[in-house]
């Protein structure tokens, strides 16, 4: 029998998709990247300008080897192309002392990133409120706050991080096909056969790292572990951009006495869209993607600006400067899926997102093509089973 035209097939060419497609074609393998969009590009769950990335994981030792090997990868990226891909700024995590929501499923985030960062000779410091005052004047935080500051961490470029890895996929032999939207696939005893909108491929294995769209292609027993939810990114005008520069200003994850406190605020780099970039989070209202609408309200500006900006940040001027729409893909306990098809040890499914899953990416991409190309895995991924979630 004829060997088949790939090696492997990748779909989705976001964050995980662009990596492990990149992973592969450094291997030497022949490898066939979908996506039904064009990447990168606003539709899913993979841009927004910049994106957090910690050396602490607070949510569970688990993620640990991910991060460190991800940080070798976006570094050895950066050497490849000559493109800044993270932004040194430190981070910031501030919670109230007592009480404080859950952030990722995980109660106590401050104290927990501290206990990670403990055992793994990460540097950081707990500051009181008055010292968050202090050394970041912008800041407004209440006296029954506390943060975590990791001086070390900083943002992502993720529209940069996919380019980039796309490119150096290509580069190398990749094949990408774009604007085709996958409407099935089959695995047998000698591959895996994908139907497109377009076309058929055919490969000797396949990973599905489809993001929003990636419970249209799990089994059907399955369908229901992955929930989407609508997220809005909202950028206001400076006073002064310069004050928020990565050199003078971290990023902020700020968790309150409730989930819908959460607020988050990002450095902008010189380089960066116009304005000050901040988000929230919201896990009550999940919806089919296609059903999901991609238009900021008026209400929802207004809200992200009185409710939760102004009472927390100095600096900006209030008026908005663009909105997008980005969709979190999450499970039950907010931890990733990556795993096996329970059908076939051909197919890897991968779905970590949950709304922390960027900073990872580059490494997810290495395990992916670890487990297609080897069968297994260097990492342990035991606690990101399907069934599990």
């Amino acid at each position: 029998m004829a060997a088949n035209p790939y090696d492997i097939i990748v779909v989705g060419l976001g964050a995980m998709g662009s990596a492990t497609l990149y992973q592969a074609s450094q291997r030497g393998a022949r490898a066939l990247g979908i996506d039904r969009y064009d990447p990168p590009h606003t539709l899913g769950s993979s841009h927004g300008d910049t994106r957090v990335t910690r050396l602490a994981i607070g949510e569970g030792e688990m993620y640990m080897p991910f991060i460190q090997r991800a940080n070798q990868i976006w570094a050895e990226l950066e050497a490849k192309s000559g493109r800044t891909l993270f932004h040194q700024s430190g981070g910031l995590i501030i919670a109230p002392e007592r009480g404080a929501a859950k952030f990722h499923a995980e109660g106590d985030f401050v104290r927990l990133s501290a206990s990670i960062a403990e055992k793994y000779s990460i540097k950081y410091e707990i500051l009181t409120a008055e010292q968050i005052a202090q050394r970041f004047p912008l800041l407004k935080p209440r006296d029954c706050d506390h943060g975590y500051y990791e001086p070390e961490s900083g943002v992502l470029r993720p529209e940069r991080c996919i380019q980039t890895q796309l490119e150096l996929a290509l580069a190398s032999g990749a094949v990408i096909r774009n604007c085709e939207a996958v409407l099935d696939y089959r695995a047998d005893a000698n591959g895996v056969t994908v139907w497109t909108g377009k076309d058929s491929y055919r490969a000797d294995k396949l990973i599905l790292c489809a993001g929003a769209w990636m419970s249209e292609l799990l089994p059907a027993t399955s369908r229901d572990k992955l929930r989407v939810y609508r997220q809005v990114i909202y950028w206001y005008e400076a006073q002064d951009q310069t004050l928020f520069d990565p050199a003078v200003f971290p990023y902020v994850i700020w968790i309150g006495d409730a989930p819908e406190d959460f607020w988050s605020v990002f450095p902008a780099p010189a380089d960066a869209l116009p304005g000050v970039k901040m988000l929230s989070e919201q896990y009550h209202s999940s919806q089919a993607v296609g059903a999901i609408s991609r238009e900021v309200t008026p209400a929802e500006i207004d809200d992200m600006r009185q409710r939760l900006a102004s009472p927390r940040l100095r600096g900006i001027t209030g008026r908005s400067l663009r909105a997008e729409v980005c969709l979190y893909t999450v499970t039950r306990d907010e931890h990733f899926i990556i795993d096996f098809h329970p059908g076939s040890r051909r197919v890897a499914l991968a779905s970590p997102c949950s709304g922390h899953g960027f900073k990872h990416s580059a490494a997810i991409g290495e395990t992916l093509a670890q487990m297609a190309l080897d069968g297994g895995a260097e990492f342990d991924v035991s606690g990101f089973a399907l069934e599990r979630a």
